[in-house]
This record gives C-alpha cells, structure tokens and sequence, in this order.
C-alpha cells in the first residue's frame, strides 16, 4: 500500500476546483473558478496540494517511450507513430503541458498564506514541489528543447502568450530548484511516508540531468552524493535462487526498498481500481499486449558466459536461442517456450506460445506482435492472469551506479571506481565481472570499449525501464538505431522448447512489422501545433519543425 497516492484519492475534487479549466498554449484557469483565496486555510491544505503534485511525476504510461526505441514496438497508432518517425506538430502528446506546472507555481505562491505552517514542514513541502517542477521542465526540454519558462502564475492569456527560453536558461532554473529542493528534503521518512521525495531523489535526478546535458563531472558529483548516503544498495531479497533479484525489485516485495529511490506508487490490489494490474498490466501483457518487446532487444543480451553476440557463445544452438543467456533476459520478458506457474500451489504450468496459443499468437488482436511480451514492471500471481500493485520505478539505485559509470568513464576512463560501479550491477543479475568478460573476450579495456560495454549495459539493465528512447537522443545514435525495417522473431529454424505434438508448428518466418524513419529533425518534437495557434505569433515552431 502507498500512503501518498491513497491520500491522493481525496484530493481530486478539491484540487479540480481550483486547478481546471480551458486550455490555453500554458493551460490557464478560468477566472470564475473557486479563488485559492478560500483554500489556503491550514497546513493540512498545503500538504494536500502539495501531495497532489505527486500525480505528475512519471508513471506507468513512461513504459511508451519504449515503443519510441528500439527496445519495444507498439500496435497503439498513437504510440507507434513516435516510434517510427511519422509523427507531425498535429499530433498530440501528454508530454505538452503546462497544467502540472501550474499547480506547483501556485503552490510556491500560495503556501505563503498558511497560517501555523511548521518552518520545517514548508521547507520540506516546498522541497518536494520544486523538485516535481524541476522534473516537469526536464522533460518538456528533454522532448522539446526550447520551451517558454514560466515561473508566475499567468491569470490572463495576454500574460500566457510568451516565447521560448532557451534549453540551456532553462536547465540552468532546473539545477538551481533541485539545489534548493535538495537542502530541504529529508534522507528518508517513516514508513507512513513511504514514497515522499528524498534528498536522495534530488541527487539522482541531478545526475541524470547533467549525464543528458553531457556535463560529466557534475553527473558524477552528483550520482556520487547519492552512493555516500550509504542507504542505498541493489536490491537483494530472500529468495533461494539470487539471480531473481533481478525480478522481483520490480514485484511489489521490491517497492520502497534500499534500490527504490522513488516510485509511482499504488494502492494494494484489494484497495480501489487504480492497482497497476488495470493499468499498467493492461499495457505490457497477455489481453492487450500494447508494448512489446522488439526481437533487437531480445538478440543484444549477452550470453550467460558474457559472450557477445550471444552467438559467439560455443554452447550456441539456433533452435534454442534462448538457452544460457543474460539471466535478466528471463526476467524482463516472455520469449517461445518460457513456463509461468499459474499458482505456486499448483505445479499446473502454462507455456508463453505465440506460434499458436490464441492469447499469445503473433498478430492476433490480443496477442503478441513481436514474439515476444514483457514480464518485467508487471506482478505476476497466474498466467495469463495478473494481480497485484507494485510501483512503477522512477529513479533507483542501478541507473544512479551507471550514470557514476558513465561519467566518470568519459571523465577519466575506465578506472577502478568505474569497473566497480558496474561489477555491482552484473554481479546482482548473475553475470561475469567486468574483468572477466572483457578477458573471455579478449578485447582490451579502453576509455572507447567501456563505454560501448556501458551503453550495452544501460541497455540492458534498464530495458522496459523508460529511458532507452532518452539515451538515444542524447548519444545521436538515432539515425543508426531507430531507422529501417522492425522485425519479429526469427525462428525458421524452428524452437525445440515449442512441441509440435497435435498439428503445432514451431517456427515463424523472421517478419517485417514496420519501416521506421529516423532523421536529424527527430532529435527533438515539434510543438503541438495546437500550442502555436493558441499563441498570437509569438509562440514559434522549432526550426527543424518549420
């Protein structure tokens, strides 16, 4: 159960009067709406609006920018298209709006008026809320590059209509509120605040930003400053077999554990219907299967051994591809021939077919079109059926380790406190030292083939996590990775773990799904055209865009 989001639930009504209204380019209120006046009454009103900003941090729906990479490909047309590259400024994203914004400027402005406002508890709240809005401009940058920065409460649309800043301004404002959120927020919370933004979080949302803005030393220094709090660590649970851990971080027995730095939390499966089997399993699973795991993804995990390709492997057989692999692999996704228990008081087990199971099959309405589904992100207690509440992940403890990976790599190359860095996240999957694999490669360890080696491993590590599509723009790798043909699976030899007993086939063509088109103009979004006509020409498309 999460205390914030079940707190959530009453805030909706309250907030919608003070908070809705007609949409302007940078979402405006009516002036006829319920004035904040009459809000601002106690400190319970602060933390409730302060709590409700939580609803704008990423949630389970951040599993779409995989489809937007190469990791996964989506039948939804609304997701496909920035997938494939035919999106246009006609096309509308969640990824534009300033409605989240908004609130968090009117809070700043407005917990002023609280009467009896613990000091503290107002340097914490406002820590949390910069820390949202911080996270907000991130990512309309991230996507948009040059936005209009916005740091009043705009009561009119003549006040609305203004340009864009420039990125760099705007990252600058960014730091700065993560600075200022970070002296304020507490290392940790009671238990009854399970989920509250931590100086921790601050840290690690630093590191990412300056790693996205190639600003090496500053995301080592910052990713550094989370690794010193010393509480936290990759998760490691009880379980006989250690290579689950892996898995079940992702379970609701990894939510607010010493790797989850932040998360999207739920209610239990028994509390209401926002429980992540309604929404997020509706995305990744058997039923919808929205997001699939793309066969690139599946080929570039490692073997076992840390052969790579995995085909380089001697115990390579290519009727059991998936024999001897990335233990990681199993735990992230579905491939031909994998078993779920449907309960573990039953060793009744169903295999994952999308050769010719109805639910599972390639290209049928409810099944899969890759050959491939995911596992990861989704509590699992049968097959097909899914049930249970376990957090999306925001920022935690692994990807910290690999931005401090990255850039000290690039800061320094491939030092001791780099190799180690990563020896902790290949160690928890079950996979061979840096040392080792590089050795069983015989490739030499240079600042050049760590950080393909760390490229390779984010990819992996992070898969269904999000953040591949992000990693692509800023490396520039998209007109080499998001362009061309998207596959499914290849197996025309055939998979020995499919039987063929009563009329089944165990093969499948290797298959185009789609042509994907990536070119230099794609790096960024264009501005929702709808932006634009909203403004009185002062609110301009990127040039790329133009």
């Amino acid at each position: 159960m999460n205390y914030i989001y079940k707190y959530i639930s009453g805030l909706i009504l309250v907030t919608s009067i003070i908070f809705t209204g007609c949409k302007k380019q940078l979402d405006l209120v009516p002036l006829n709406q319920v004035s904040s006046e009459t809000y601002w009454k106690t400190p319970d009103d602060a933390i409730k609006f302060a709590t409700y900003a939580y609803t704008f941090l990423p949630n389970q729906n951040s599993v779409y920018y995989e489809a937007y990479s190469d990791n996964a490909y989506s039948k939804s047309t609304g997701v496909r298209i920035f997938g494939n590259g035919t999106y246009t400024a006609l096309n509308t994203s969640n990824n534009w709006s300033y409605a989240p914004i908004r609130h968090c400027l009117i809070f700043l402005r407005d917990v002023e008026k609280v009467p009896n406002l613990d000091a503290s508890l107002k340097k914490r709240l406002i820590g949390e809320v910069k820390f949202i809005l911080a996270f907000r401009y991130f990512l309309l940058t991230t996507f948009y590059r040059d936005v209009p920065l916005v740091e009043k409460v705009f009561e009119t649309g003549q006040e609305a209509d203004i340009p864009k800043t420039p990125k760099a301004q705007i990252t600058a404002k960014i730091i700065t509120w993560l600075n200022e959120a970070a002296d304020g927020l507490p290392t940790s919370y009671p238990a009854a605040d399970n989920g509250r933004i931590t100086k921790g979080a601050a840290y690690a949302l630093l590191s990412r930003i300056y790693l996205y803005n190639s600003k090496y030393s500053e995301a080592a220094s910052e990713a550094k400053k989370a690794m010193d709090l010393n509480i936290y660590r990759l998760y490691q649970g009880t379980t006989p077999d250690p290579k689950q851990d892996y898995f079940n971080f992702f379970q609701e027995m990894g939510d607010y554990s010493s790797e989850d730095i932040l998360s999207y939390g739920y209610y239990g499966a028994n509390e209401g219907a926002n429980t992540l089997r309604n929404i997020l399993g509706s995305i990744l699973v058997i039923g919808n299967n929205l997001v699939n795991p793309s066969a690139n993804l599946v080929s570039d995990y490692e073997s076992d051994l840390g052969y790579y390709p995995y085909t380089n492997d001697p115990r390579y057989t290519p009727t059991a591809p998936f024999e001897n692999r990335d233990p990681r692999m199993r735990q992230t996704l579905y491939y031909p021939g994998t078993y779920e228990t449907v309960n573990p008081a039953n060793p009744e087990q169903k295999q994952f077919d999308p050769f010719n199971s109805a639910g599972d099959k390639i290209g049928a309405d409810q099944g899969t079109n890759t050959g491939f589904s995911w596992t990861k992100n989704v509590q699992r207690t049968a097959y097909p059926i899914y049930s249970g509440a376990n957090n999306w992940k925001i920022l935690r403890y692994a990807e910290v380790l690999l931005n401090f990976a990255e850039a000290t790599n690039e800061i320094s190359g491939p030092t001791t406190d780099v190799i180690t860095a990563l020896d902790k996240i290949r160690e928890r999957a079950g996979m061979p030292t840096v040392a080792a694999t590089f050795a069983l490669r015989a490739t030499g360890i240079s600042q050049s083939t760590m950080r393909d080696f760390i490229r390779h491993e984010r990819r992996i590590e992070l898969a269904g996590d999000g953040l591949r599509y992000f990693d692509i723009l800023r490396w520039k790798i998209g007109e080499e990775v998001l362009n061309g043909p998207i596959y499914t699976i290849d197996a025309s030899a055939g998979i020995n773990a499919i039987s063929t007993a009563g009329g089944k086939v165990n093969t499948y063509p290797k298959t185009v799904i789609e042509n994907r088109v990536f070119t230099a103009k794609n790096y960024i979004w264009p501005i929702p055209q709808s932006a634009i006509d909203a403004s009185k020409g002062i609110l301009m498309q990127a040039d790329e865009w133009k």
